[in-house]
């Protein structure tokens, strides 16, 4: 997570420097206040976020900039706010720029900031537009040529670090069971949760996006639900196999079939045998003299789990 906040930042500095250095070359240090205000407001992670609120940034200051400066030729002060927010909601719901709605009534209100109402006029409007539009083309800018979002590229990194930790601590349980090393214990759950809530961030971000589409052709729409099946599943059957003694698990030829099988496919990409069915962990119970319900409970997590962990070894997205 430190990578994305340290990228946020460098751009959102850089483009307020941008944006002050242009101001004081233009000689419109005096308002700067607005190009500053719309670089905070735009900047996103997501290049497509940044794109829309900037459009949304733009169509509410115009907008907003237009009543405003109507209503106050007949009514200053608070009422010609009042009366500016009032007439404002629904002319941009009716044209379907409600996204603006909270640039518009707040440009309302940074009217009150103005000494003198004479001011406000044509002009003034127009270039408190201006400043706005030169804040918002330099947040795209920057984001665009400097950070740009790799968000195809981060989920990749993403997966690639989820597949690395299962497959370590299933080449673990693997030495452990042939002993050749001493049992492994339980996987911290916050890191496997934080790479996957990464995913699902992203995810959820390109589909309210102009790239939805290629996010459904790439896969990544089904991989990340079956990450959701197999981290679970994984922490609740690590859990529930530290508590059962070493003795018995190792004696259960299926588990250790299973970590091995599960290892290959997620680690080595080799196709291995299929999850056993329940009727045969039912057998393997009956003929090891094992507790019955405790190797059912423990197959009703480790049978889902080496579904899942097949299938997402089976399906790498572009």
């Amino acid at each position: 997570m430190l990578a994305p906040l340290l990228r946020n930042s460098l751009k959102l500095a850089t483009a307020a420097f941008i944006t002050a250095a242009i101001a004081l070359w233009t000689e419109r240090v005096e308002f700067v206040w607005y190009p500053l205000m719309a670089v905070v407001v735009v900047t996103d992670d997501s290049d497509d976020q940044t794109l829309k609120a900037a459009t949304s940034r733009v169509l509410g200051t115009a907008m907003g900039g237009l009543i405003t400066f109507i209503v106050h030729t007949i009514v200053q002060g608070w009422p010609g706010v009042l009366l500016s927010l009032l007439v404002m909601i629904p002319v941009l719901r009716y044209c379907g720029w409600s996204s603006g709605l909270a640039t518009g009534g707040l440009l309302s209100v940074m009217f009150l900031m103005i000494p003198d109402y004479t001011r406000l006029d044509w002009n003034y409007v127009f270039n408190r537009g201006l400043d706005t539009v030169v804040g918002c083309i330099i947040a795209i800018l920057v984001g665009l040529l400097f950070w740009p979002w790799g968000a195809y590229g981060e989920l990749h990194q993403e997966d690639q670090n989820l597949r690395r930790r299962l497959t370590e601590q299933l080449e673990r349980y693997s030495l452990w069971l042939s002993g050749q090393q001493e049992r492994p214990l339980p996987l911290a759950v916050a890191p496997l949760s934080a790479a996957l809530q990464r995913i699902e961030q992203i995810i959820a971000k390109e589909r309210r996006g102009a790239r939805r589409e290629k996010l459904r052709r790439t896969g990544w729409s089904r991989r990340v639900l079956l990450w959701q099946h197999t981290h679970f599943h994984w922490i609740a059957w690590e859990q529930m196999l530290s508590e059962l003694p070493d003795a018995v698990v190792q004696r259960s030829p299926l588990i250790r079939s299973s970590v091995k099988a599960m290892h290959q496919e997620l680690g080595q990409g080799q196709a291995s045998e299929a999850p056993a069915p329940m009727e045969q962990w039912r057998t393997m119970a009956a003929e090891c003299n094992l507790p019955v319900l405790t190797t059912l409970a423990v197959a009703q997590e480790q049978q889902p789990l080496h579904g899942s962990v097949r299938a997402l070894a089976r399906s790498v997205p572009c």
